[in-house]
């Protein structure tokens, strides 16, 4: 077994003993010293690949996230971070694609957004209450908004809107769609966290492009 096989299985290894003690007691109450006894492992072990508990739960979700988009997308239309640094950058969080020259539609990464959830609805549901700095709600904002600041410069195209435009859409529609998700992932009678949405899968990208294009008229006119 190489090094980053075995890596990686030490890492899952304390993701599975994180999760099973978040069924077992609050999440908040789960302690490091309280994981690395359900391990087996010791303390610089769990440091070595997670810089605290919130990394860890970051890092489950970027994980989980990673291996569902991996199995229903090809490889071309996947998107992966950057940071060369993080341990999370291996996996994509994002697809691009297109439906038209100036259109996209992700409705089957929402799709996926929200079986990733549901695969652990009781973990996500608390990890995503939290709402410190560090908190898995703001990790997202911060990695999704870039995503859909790229998704609002692909729709211009070679268009022209305010940057202060663009940047207001960008976190509109950024905390518009992670909040959907935090609100259905805690609201223990639902299901599933996306109803049959039909002609509304899209909304998001969908009424992007209507925006970007209404705003291109009226300057027009």
């Amino acid at each position: 077994m190489d090094l980053k096989m075995s890596a990686m299985n030490t890492m899952l290894l304390i993701v599975d003993a994180f999760v099973s003690l978040c069924d077992e007691m609050p999440l908040q109450k789960v302690s490091i010293s309280d994981i690395v006894e359900r391990t087996g492992k010791n303390r610089k072990t769990f440091y070595y690949h997670f810089v605290d508990k919130n990394y860890l739960i970051d890092w489950i979700f970027r994980y989980d996230l990673g291996q569902a988009l991996r199995s229903h997308f090809p490889e071309e239309l996947l998107v992966y971070e950057n940071d060369a640094d993080s341990s999370t950058a291996q996996f994509p969080y994002y697809i691009r694609k297109k439906s038209g020259i100036r259109s996209l539609d992700h409705s089957e990464f929402f799709g996926v957004f929200a079986r990733v959830l549901e695969s652990r609805r009781k973990f996500y549901a608390q990890a995503l209450l939290e709402t410190s700095p560090n908190a898995l709600r703001n990790y997202l904002y911060t990695l999704y908004l870039p995503a859909i600041k790229s998704d609002i410069d692909f729709i211009l195209s070679n268009r022209y809107l305010p940057k202060n435009n663009t940047d207001f859409l960008a976190e509109f529609y950024t905390c518009a769609f992670l909040y959907y998700f935090i609100r259905k992932c805690d609201q223990p009678g639902v299901k599933h966290i996306i109803a049959d949405a039909g002609p509304f899968a899209n909304i998001i990208h969908s009424s992007i492009e209507t925006q970007i294009t209404e705003a291109q008229l009226n300057r027009i006119s």
